[in-house]
């Protein structure tokens, strides 16, 4: 399937309900080409991707689901026809992604979180998901890409051959592995999840809906943890100004 590509503030998007991105899930498993990575995109994102060269690397040829009420709203002023749809988060897409991985009998390998975080939140879904073919490791261990911890994950992985690697270590420590030990992965989607699996468990608190819909995310997560979050929300969004201002200037002076 087709789904466009935007560029917004130096970076490309690909806006995609989830319906359209469980589609998409499903023909890339089929393909017979490469590893086709899923990835996060939002402002924190575009932030990293200006400052580090794997990040760049590894988003080159990747799908970059819109993780961010913001980009919707400054794509729309830029002219691009976007909707709120397209927004897709990991709170919101967790359950369908499992039901679809489930559903079309597909294997599933989890890599992040603590230990203990990791193994009940595969004990909840293993409850939760009737069938899923699902296996794990936590991502506490040694990144260093010939450490023997590594390798021995990595061999894990390929042991169970799965069909999806679900990647949940944070921006941009699960970029940076992907990245990494690309070549050694044989698996046919990879998508990076942050903290998805912490939501799930109920480790880290779940922002309301209507604030997620609303694009408020941000301020819950900023008022929950002030301490993680005011460099991500106070500090990085002045960087990346004089590319909204640039875009702005450009899609005004396209449109007159």
């Amino acid at each position: 399937m087709t789904i466009n590509s935007y560029k917004i503030l130096g970076a490309n998007i690909n806006p995609a309900t989830i319906e359209e991105l469980n589609s998409y899930l499903l023909e890339s498993v089929k393909s017979t080409n490469s590893t086709r990575i899923i990835a996060s995109q939002n402002l924190h994102s575009i932030y990293i991707y200006h400052k580090d060269v794997k990040m760049r690397a590894l988003h080159e040829n990747a799908f970059k689901r819109v993780d961010g009420m913001p980009l919707i709203i400054l794509g729309k002023l830029i002219g691009y026809p976007l909707n709120k749809e397209q927004r897709v988060t990991w709170v919101d897409y967790l359950d369908p992604f499992l039901k679809t991985i489930t559903n079309n009998n597909l294997k599933l390998f989890y890599i992040g979180s603590k230990p203990d975080i990791a193994e009940k939140a595969i004990n909840n879904f293993r409850k939760t998901y009737k069938g899923i073919q699902i296996n794990y490791t936590n991502g506490y261990f040694n990144k260093e890409k010939n450490s023997n911890e590594n390798l021995s994950i990595i061999q894990k992985i390929k042991n169970y051959q799965p069909d999806v690697l679900l990647v949940g270590m944070g921006m941009p420590i699960q970029e940076h592995w992907i990245y990494d030990n690309l070549n050694r992965l044989n698996v046919k989607v990879i998508l990076t999840c942050g903290a998805a699996v912490e939501y799930s468990t109920g480790t880290v608190s779940t922002p309301p809906r209507w604030m997620g819909k609303a694009g408020l995310e941000w301020l819950f997560r900023l008022y929950e943890n002030p301490k993680r979050f005011y460099k991500r929300y106070c500090i990085e969004p002045w960087f990346l100004l004089p590319l909204i201002f640039k875009d702005l200037f450009y899609a005004f002076k396209r449109n007159n």
